[in-house]
């Protein structure tokens, strides 16, 4: 009798946990520095998740090593559901760029595919190509982050930058900068003038930069769907939907199973990228 009654106190223990998520404040971690779009999307759909989960939720940046750092600490963190990670796409490109403290696909569950944002073509207007087909012999310069890219180009010291719509749109409006393609897979609602970088002569091209939440590999379902609900909730919220917009970020609402078969096809993606190009990671 007392060995039954363990068995079940083993199986029942798990379930009241989860019925009682959460029951302290929930972390967000961003592997970025302050001010960068990961940690905007993670600020702006917090209080709205506190508010579902009736707990703090809190943002704690974590930058370093191309967010490496973060994601480490949030793959070794406990599976409970109170350590999130808040990355971007880089953390689909990280695995084939060289050795890692964790494994993605192995130690991070994904829970939500919170947002997205289209790639540009930029040119400092000193450049005299028109289109992309007129845009030859690349040489690639590496940047920490979109800003710094960004600042070179309007200072004329690089001719091109592939950066984010968000970014460039005030200083494409002022002239500082010229457009020439958009790296999505369809036109930008806020630019339908502006060809993608398919429609310009480079069939099969696209990249955007995504912003997903994960959690700890084990993580019960229960929990991750949890998460995942009040995510999707809170980027949909009026207040968050809107400020995103404005900053060109389109919302998703993908269930965890989605975003999970979403992120193994962007691993394969990248690294098949990677390697055809010779990549090499730093």
């Amino acid at each position: 009798m007392k060995f039954r009654f363990l068995l079940f106190f083993a199986f029942i223990l798990p379930l009241f946990c989860w019925a009682q998520y959460p029951v302290k404040v929930v972390r967000l971690v961003v592997p970025y520095p302050p001010g960068g779009g990961a940690d905007i999307v993670a600020r702006l759909i917090a209080p709205k998740m506190a508010e579902g989960l009736g707990q703090s939720v809190v943002v704690d940046n974590r930058p370093g090593a191309a967010g490496n750092i973060g994601a480490d600490q949030v793959a070794k963190s406990a599976p409970d559901g109170y350590t999130l990670l808040v990355h971007t796409s880089t953390v689909a490109m990280s695995p084939a760029l060289g050795a890692l403290p964790y494994d993605l696909l192995r130690d991070l569950a994904p829970v939500a595919h919170v947002a997205e944002t289209a790639m540009v073509i930029a040119v400092h207007p000193s450049v005299p190509a028109r289109s992309l087909p007129e845009l030859i012999d690349l040489v690639h310069v590496p940047y920490k982050g979109c800003a710094p890219a960004l600042a070179d180009v309007l200072g004329g010291q690089v001719p091109v930058a592939f950066n984010t719509i968000s970014n460039t749109v005030a200083h494409e409006k002022s002239g500082r900068i010229r457009l020439l393609a958009v790296a999505s897979r369809a036109r930008s609602p806020q630019f339908p003038s502006l060809p993608t970088v398919a429609e310009a002569g480079i069939s099969g091209y696209e990249a955007a930069i995504w912003f997903g939440m994960f959690a700890p590999a084990g993580t019960p379902r229960e929990i991750i769907r949890r998460i995942n609900n009040e995510a999707n909730r809170a980027a949909a919220a009026p207040e968050a939907r809107d400020k995103l917009a404005a900053q060109f970020y389109d919302v998703h609402a993908d269930s965890a199973e989605q975003f999970a078969a979403f992120v193994r096809a962007e691993v394969a993606r990248w690294a098949q990228v990677i390697r055809d190009a010779r990549i090499k990671g730093e």
